[in-house]
C-alpha cells in the first residue's frame, strides 16, 4: 500500500523548552529535587564498580589479608549504597503525582479547546484522524507528555555517570569506548527508523482503531440489541468486525517485521562492542593487570554500557514522543475558529436577524443548501419554519447562531455583521433546544441550569413547572438533586424520550437568552404534552424572538409568519391564513398532516381529528378494508385447492 510521505522533523528544542517552562511555572520545587535525585542517583553505581577491586584488592594480600577488613570495607559499602540507593528511590517516584498533575493540565486545555473550537470540526469525520497524533500526547502516564518529564527528570543522573564512566573507560582503551557508543549509535538509529515508520501510518492506524472500536461499541451497547436481534444484524457486524481486525492485524504485522529486520543491525554492533570489551580487558590481563582490576575495568565497562542503552532508550524516547507532544502545541495554537470577533453578546434587548444574499455549502461539499436566501427574522417575531427532510431548516439555525460560516452573504443580527460576534458572546444570546437531546450525566439541576455553581434552585423550580417536568422530578428519590444516567452512579435516573425533550426546554427557559429557537422540540411528546407546549409558547418566549422548526404544521397556528422550505431553499412565506389561501406547498402539506392532527383548541385534544359520531377513523376503515381484502384472498384460495 502506498503511502504519503509525512514530515517527521520537528523543532525538538522548541518543544522541550516550553514543556520545561510550563514545569517551571507550575512546580518550580520539581527542579530542585531533580538536582538532588541526579547526584546520588549518579553516585550509586560506582559503590558497585569500586566494591569488588577494594575487596580483591585486600584477598590479594594473601595471608597478609585481614577478614575484619573485608568485613568493615563491606559493610562500609553496603552502608553507603543503601542509603544513597533508598534516596535515589524515594527520589525517583516522589514526583509522580506531580507530573500526572502536569499531564492532566494539558487534558484539560485539550477538552476546553475541542469544546470550545469552531462547531464545524465537531461534524467533520475525519477531525480525529487528523488530530490523532496530538491526543496520543496526554492519553497516558507512559507516553507523550508525562513520559518525557519522567525521562527528563531521570537522563541528568544517566547522561552524568556516562560521562564519569566514559572517562575512567577511555583511560584505559579508546577502541572500547568507541565500540560503545557505536552501539549506542545504532539503537538511536534503529529507534528513530521505527518510529518514524509507525508515524507514517499513524493516520491509517488511528482510522482502523476508530472502525474496530465502533463495532465493539455497538456490539457490546444494549441500545442496539433491539435492532441487531429483530434485523438479524449479528452476522454483519461479526464480519465487519473480523475485516477491520484482520486489516489493523496486517497493520501491525508490517510495523513488527519493519523492527524486527532492524534488530539484526543492533545485535550486530552489540556483538562488535561486547568483542572489543572482554578482548582488551583478556588482553590487559595477560600483561599484567591485577584480577582486581580486571573486576572494576569489567564492571566499570559493563555498567557504562547498560547506562549507555539506557541513555539511548531515554534519549529516543523523547525524540519519537516529542514529536506527538509538538502535535498537541501545534494543535493547542492552532486557530480553530474558537474565538471569531470581538463585538460583545447584546444586553436587556431581543434580535432581529437578516439572511442577506447567503448562500452556503459544507465544507467539503459541492452541493449548495441555500442559493442567494434574503430572510428577514424581526424582533418579537415568532417564526415557523416548516418543509420537507433535507430542506436545510436546521442548517438555517446553525448558520443564524454562528455554528456554521456562510459560504456567501452576509447575516447581520442587530445590524451587527455575525462574523464580529465573539463566538462566546454569540452562544450566549440564544437559547436553543436541538432535536438531538443531550442529557449529561449531572444532577436534574445541574442539568437545567448548565453549571455546577450559581444556581438559582426557585427558577430551575420555576421552568421545570413550566416545560411540565415537575411530576416527574417530584417522582425521583433525591428530586432535583438526583443525578441522571447511570455513567457516574449506579442509582442515576434514565428519562423517557419525551421527558428528556421537556428537560431540554427548560434548560432553555432557564438560560433566558435573547432569541429561543426550537429544533423539533415536541418531536418525542404525546399530542397532549405537544398542544399543552404550544398552548403556553407565548408565555414561554416572553415576547423575544422565536424560531420554531416542526414537521407538525398545527405548531404554525400560534406563530406570526411561516416560512417553508424546499430543495430550492425559501419557497413560501407568510401568516397561516395567508399560505392556505396561496393554496400551494403549504396547504397540500397542512391538509394531508390534517386527516391526523385538529386544529390547536379542540374538545378532542390535540391529534385527533373530529369527525362524525357514524364516521369511522381512516385508519381503521383502512384496516377494515384491508382484512375483507385478505378474508377475499383466503376464501379464493380455499376454492382453489377444494378444485
Amino acid at each position: 500500500m502506498e503511502h504519503a510521505k509525512v514530515k517527521t522533523s520537528y523543532p525538538l528544542g522548541a518543544t522541550l523548552r516550553r514543556m520545561l517552562q510550563n514545569a517551571a511555572r507550575q512546580n518550580p520545587k520539581l527542579f530542585l529535587y531533580c538536582g538532588i535525585y541526579t547526584v546520588t542517583a549518579a553516585v550509586y553505581p560506582f559503590f558497585a564498580v569500586l566494591l569488588p577491586k577494594v575487596i580483591l584488592g585486600e584477598l590479594e594480600k594473601g595471608t597478609g589479608a585481614r577478614p575484619e577488613a573485608v568485613l568493615q570495607i563491606g559493610a562500609g559499602f553496603f552502608l553507603l549504597a543503601g542509603l544513597f540507593g533508598f534516596i535515589r528511590t524515594f527520589l525517583k517516584h516522589w514526583p509522580y503525582s506531580k507530573l500526572s498533575l502536569l499531564r492532566l493540565d494539558y487534558v484539560r486545555l485539550s477538552s476546553v479547546k475541542v469544546m470550545e473550537m469552531a462547531y464545524p470540526h465537531c461534524e467533520d469525520a475525519a477531525f480525529n484522524e487528523k488530530y490523532d497524533k496530538a491526543f496520543i500526547a496526554t492519553q497516558s502516564n507512559n507516553n507523550g507528555v508525562e513520559g518525557i518529564y519522567h525521562k527528563l527528570y531521570e537522563m541528568p543522573a544517566v547522561v552524568l555517570t556516562v560521562l564519569a564512566l566514559s572517562v575512567f573507560i577511555g583511560s584505559l582503551s579508546l577502541p572500547v569506548l568507541l565500540g560503545l557508543f557505536l552501539n549506542l549509535a545504532a539503537v538511536v538509529w534503529i529507534s528513530r527508523k521505527s518510529h518514524n515508520f509507525r508515524y507514517e501510518r499513524k493516520e491509517e492506524e488511528a482510522k482502523l482503531r476508530r472502525k474496530v472500536g465502533y463495532y465493539n461499541q455497538v456490539s457490546g451497547d444494549f441500545t442496539y440489541g433491539k435492532d441487531i436481534r429483530m434485523y438479524r444484524m449479528k452476522q454483519r457486524i461479526l464480519e465487519n468486525t473480523s475485516g477491520e481486525i484482520i486489516k489493523y492485524r496486517n497493520l501491525n504485522r508490517l510495523l513488527a517485521g519493519k523492527e524486527y529486520r532492524l534488530g539484526f543491525v543492533g545485535l550486530t554492533t552489540a556483538l562488535i562492542s561486547d568483542v572489543l570489551i572482554y578482548g582488551t580487558l583478556i588482553w590487559h590481563t595477560m600483561r599484567g593487570m591485577s584480577i582486581a582490576d580486571f573486576s572494576m575495568y569489567l564492571t566499570a565497562a559493563l555498567t557504562l554500557s547498560a547506562y549507555l542503552k539506557q541513555m539511548a532508550e531515554q534519549f529516543s524516547f523523547v525524540v519519537n514522543e516529542g514529536q506527538y507532544v509538538h502535535e498537541m502545541y501545534r494543535f493547542l495554537d492552532l486557530d480553530m475558529g474558537e474565538k471569531g470577533g470581538n463585538h460583545p453578546a447584546i444586553e436587556k434587548d431581543t434580535l432581529e436577524v437578516v439572511f442577506d444574499d447567503v448562500s452556503f455549502r459544507y465544507p467539503g461539499s459541492e452541493t449548495y443548501i441555500f442559493r442567494h436566501l434574503n430572510l428577514t427574522i424581526h424582533k418579537g417575531e415568532r417564526l415557523a419554519i416548516v418543509g420537507i427532510n433535507g430542506a436545510g431548516k436546521t442548517t438555517l439555525v446553525k448558520l443564524m447562531m454562528g455554528l456554521f460560516d456562510v459560504t456567501e452573504g452576509e447575516i447581520r443580527i442587530n445590524g451587527i455583521p455575525l462574523r464580529e460576534f465573539d463566538k462566546k458572546a454569540l452562544y450566549s444570546m440564544f437559547s436553543a433546544v436541538f432535536q438531538d437531546v443531550n442529557t449529561m450525566a449531572f444532577t436534574v439541576r445541574e442539568n437545567v441550569a448548565g453549571c455546577l455553581e450559581g444556581i438559582d434552585d426557585k427558577r430551575v423550580a420555576d421552568v421545570l413547572e413550566q416545560a411540565g417536568l415537575t411530576r416527574a422530578v417530584e417522582a425521583l428519590p433525591k428530586k432535583t438533586e438526583q443525578m441522571m444516567l447511570k455513567v457516574i452512579e449506579e442509582d442515576g435516573a434514565l428519562l423517557s424520550g419525551g421527558q428528556n425533550q421537556k428537560l431540554a426546554i427548560a434548560r432553555a427557559l432557564y438560560k433566558d437568552a435573547n432569541m429561543v429557537v426550537m429544533d423539533e422540540p415536541t418531536a418525542a411528546l404525546d399530542p397532549l404534552a405537544e398542544a399543552e407546549i404550544y398552548e403556553n409558547f407565548s408565555s414561554l418566549v416572553k415576547g423575544k424572538t422565536a424560531v420554531y422548526i416542526s414537521h407538525r404544521l398545527a405548531s404554525t397556528r400560534f406563530c406570526d409568519h411561516i416560512a417553508l422550505f424546499d430543495k430550492s431553499g425559501l419557497k413560501e412565506y407568510g401568516t397561516h391564513e395567508e399560505l392556505m389561501a396561496l393554496r400551494g406547498s403549504y396547504y397540500e402539506m397542512f391538509t394531508v398532516q390534517g386527516k391526523y392532527y385538529t386544529q390547536a383548541g379542540t374538545n378532542s385534544g390535540a391529534g385527533e381529528e373530529k369527525r362524525p359520531e357514524n364516521q369511522r377513523p381512516e385508519g381503521q376503515e383502512k384496516k377494515e378494508q384491508g382484512r375483507q381484502k385478505q378474508e377475499s384472498r383466503e376464501a379464493e384460495t380455499e376454492e382453489t385447492c377444494h378444485e
